[in-house]
């Protein structure tokens, strides 16, 4: 790897280590937005900001406005966990930390614009920086989208990573085609009879009926859907009753359903509602229904995955090339692959750092330098093919 590559990522690191003492959940990333739009105006950018969310986009201008340009990205938001990690730069937030990495996004994107702002070099096209706020939560990308980012100029192509714990550490994995699966997150409310716990004939249990809908939702992938066909079909939240001598009213069920291809998501999605309808109506309780924060599939474009993987082999050796399945994590970054080919890939972080989503997690600085390098290689490939 270039020298100049881990130099940048030297400064990367403590700048990492501010956003991580300092995180901020979805919606809420004010002082993260103010710390980027700082440093960004320091190396020369003009940082555009938006008023119905905490997004940036700092443009790096192409020699040729018509000829479009390329756009990275990187997430911006925390999670509601407390941070066990012990770290000296541990979140000083209680109840909130940056467990899914994009502390470590961030630096990386930042020590692509000190990339920039050093070369001080110009291709006929540009170079968007994008920092996205509310990736957690799914409504991230779509928002910025509708404020027309990907317009003035126009990107013909977006590019994302993420930090990866069970890839070793600054090696690369670009997905050919499918990287993340497509996310349709419900609650469900099942509305019975309540009354006395040594009575239950007198009542219509909704706990009984939800015990049923969970076991009887699994035959929807191991009977309903090929074995050929990745699903996951997961009940992460059940809330119901207050006594154990009394059944309650209601019984509230939350949960996800992750797929890849559209056809088997319509049909996975109408024989999940027949399945609740008609467990219902055997157990004689009410189902209220509500789909909640769907998000699409991540789909690389097979063009743009080589693209990638052709900049990571030149900036890190072919031999820190990976091959990897694709995740059933769901990701908002599939928005913007619905407008613009793009790839989305994984920056192997080393299986030491422990899970994504778990209080003790932290980035690997050391894998920084090579997500600069990977970022930078893109910009040039693509760029010089103008």
């Amino acid at each position: 790897m270039d020298s100049q590559f881990i130099t940048l990522a030297a400064g990367c690191s403590e700048f990492r280590h501010s956003l991580h003492r300092k995180p901020e959940l979805s919606g809420t990333e004010f002082s993260t937005r103010e710390a980027l739009i700082a440093e960004l105006k320091a190396l020369g950018f003009e940082p555009q900001t938006f008023s119905n969310h905490q997004g940036i986009v700092a443009l790096w201008p192409g020699k040729d406005p018509s000829a479009g340009c390329v756009a990275l990205r990187a997430d911006m938001d925390a999670l509601p966990l407390r941070e066990e990690s012990g770290l000296a730069w541990a979140s000083q937030t209680p109840g909130v930390m940056h467990a899914c990495g994009h502390d470590g996004h961030m630096a990386i994107l930042l020590g692509v614009a000190r990339w920039l702002s050093q070369r001080g070099e110009r291709h006929a096209r540009g170079v968007k920086l994008v920092f996205q706020p509310s990736e957690e939560t799914g409504n991230g990308a779509p928002k910025m989208i509708a404020d027309g980012i990907l317009e003035n100029p126009k990107v013909e192509a977006m590019f994302g990573l993420h930090g990866w714990p069970e890839l070793p550490a600054g090696t690369v994995a670009v997905p050919d085609k499918a990287a993340m699966a497509g996310v349709d997150n419900f609650t469900l409310t099942l509305r019975g009879r309540g009354g006395h716990g040594a009575m239950p004939h007198l009542t219509r249990d909704p706990i009984a009926a939800a015990a049923a809908l969970i076991l009887a939702a699994q035959t929807l992938v191991s009977r309903k859907t090929s074995p050929l066909d990745p699903v996951v079909v997961t009940f992460g939240s059940i809330s119901a009753g207050e006594a154990p001598n009394i059944i309650p009213e209601t019984c509230t069920l939350r949960g996800t359903i992750r797929t890849f291809d559209p056809a088997v998501r319509s049909s996975l999605l109408a024989d999940f509602e027949t399945l609740i309808r008609n467990t219902s109506a055997a157990h004689g309780v009410t189902p209220e229904l509500g789909w909640l924060d769907a998000c699409p599939p991540t789909m690389n474009d097979p063009n743009m995955a080589v693209l990638a993987r052709n900049a990571a082999s030149e900036a890190l050796g072919s031999q820190n090339l990976r091959t990897s399945n694709p995740s059933m994590g769901g990701e908002d970054f599939a928005f913007f692959l619905e407008k613009v080919p793009g790839a989305y890939f994984w920056l192997g972080l080393g299986m030491d750092r422990g899970p994504l989503h778990n209080p003790r997690f932290d980035f690997n600085d050391e894998t920084l330098a090579a997500g600069i390098a990977v970022f930078a290689g893109i910009i040039a490939n693509y760029c010089k093919s103008a």
